[in-house]
């Protein structure tokens, strides 16, 4: 899943992840929405700085909610360090173990990919687009790409 309030952003970082199957939303209260009927995906990538609802905030949603889906977040973000102020702010909240990953923008499809990877290994892969030899050490051995 992919959430981002900019159309611009959403669809070029669609482009960059063409080789998987990604749902997008275009705010976190429409990305709660597709959740409520649909909380299995692999991986979610989520914008920090959103009306209505940030990314954090959504987390800790989906922390409470979809506690399986909650150590797969990906967060990128333009301003790096406001959204690391902000993402532990939600990490403490719940009391999560660790904080999820987060990128800058922009990324190279390369660092997005092995970001994806590495939250997706967190749980069972459900899409089969990916395989870790280890999920401790979140090998990739080969996806759809």
């Amino acid at each position: 899943m992919l959430i981002d309030d900019e159309e611009m952003v959403r669809r070029c970082t669609l482009r960059m992840l063409g080789d998987f199957e990604v749902v997008t939303a275009s705010s976190a209260l429409e990305a709660l929405k597709i959740l409520r009927q649909d909380a299995d995906f692999d991986a979610v990538l989520s914008d920090v700085m959103m009306p209505d609802m940030s990314g954090p905030e959504l987390y800790a949603v989906c922390y409470r909610n979809f506690p399986n889906l909650a150590p797969r977040f990906v967060f990128a973000s333009g301003n790096a360090e406001a959204a690391r102020v902000l993402l532990q702010q939600a990490v403490d909240r719940v009391e999560a173990e660790q904080a999820p990953i987060l990128l800058a923008k922009p990324s190279s499809r390369e660092a997005l990919v092995l970001a994806l990877f590495a939250a997706a290994a967190q749980g069972e892969p459900h899409s089969g687009t990916y395989s870790a030899v280890d999920p401790m050490l979140a090998e990739v051995t080969k996806y759809r790409g």
